[in-house]
């Protein structure tokens, strides 16, 4: 469930008010996803997506997954846009809390890869990182190699399973930090590109979303995030 704030018919007027967009006719919270909440607005001839942000996404980073959704419309990418209110900003303040409308992304997640869809998706990856190898933005990797340790210990291991299951993971890491690669070629990654945030339609990659895990990194983090999540 990724409906933690919710939403009635004043504030939707309110966003109304606040942005250039017809009337909203109809909204409903999205399920799908664990850290934001979301909604999908409807009016009479377009989609848009509420995000409002949560506790995990700092406010003073915001911006940033703005400025890169942006930018990567911008150069092409088939991603979500912020819009930008009345007032020429990406955020307004709802429920107390940051939160920003972005365009609606035709089509949906597909539960099985063939070798074809792998090649698109690995394609949009190439093309995403040749712009963010080069662009003036930047975000600390909260999910990097660095923050792996203090993420291990906050785990509560309760596994009948495994009874060594944290030392095993904790030898990993040592392993893993100690062969790290430090000259790879890197840039802003994407961060999270698992099955559900990457569209097809019609069996034709439509497009990816949810870049609020982006952050710079070595691309091959990004490869290797893949071949975890998709190639099963």
């Amino acid at each position: 469930m990724a409906v933690y704030t919710k939403i009635n018919k004043k504030d939707i007027d309110s966003i109304n008010n606040q942005f250039e967009m017809e009337k909203i006719m109809h909204f409903k919270g999205i399920k799908k996803g664990i850290e934001n909440t979301n909604y999908l607005l409807k009016t009479k001839k377009n989609k848009f997506i509420l995000t409002i942000f949560e506790k995990r996404v700092s406010n003073r980073e915001i911006p940033f997954f703005m400025k890169l959704m942006e930018i990567l419309n911008n150069s092409n990418i088939s991603c979500p846009k912020p819009l930008k209110s009345k007032k020429g900003l990406h955020l307004i303040n709802l429920k107390n809390k940051k939160a920003c409308i972005v365009s609606f992304l035709h089509g949906k997640d597909k539960t099985k890869l063939n070798l074809n869809n792998c090649f698109e998706v690995g394609k949009i990856i190439a093309n995403i990182h040749e712009i963010t190898k080069k662009i003036g933005i930047s975000r600390k990797n909260s999910m990097g190699i660095k923050e792996l340790g203090p993420l291990l210990k906050s785990i509560k291991f309760k596994s009948k399973k495994f009874n060594n299951l944290q030392n095993f993971l904790a030898n990993n890491l040592k392993d893993i930090k100690k062969n790290w690669p430090s000259k790879l070629p890197q840039g802003v990654i994407h961060g999270d590109l698992f099955i559900d945030n990457i569209f097809f339609n019609k069996n034709k990659l439509s497009g990816v979303i949810d870049f609020y895990f982006a952050a710079n990194d070595i691309f091959m983090y990004e490869i290797a995030i893949c071949i975890n999540a998709l190639m099963f």
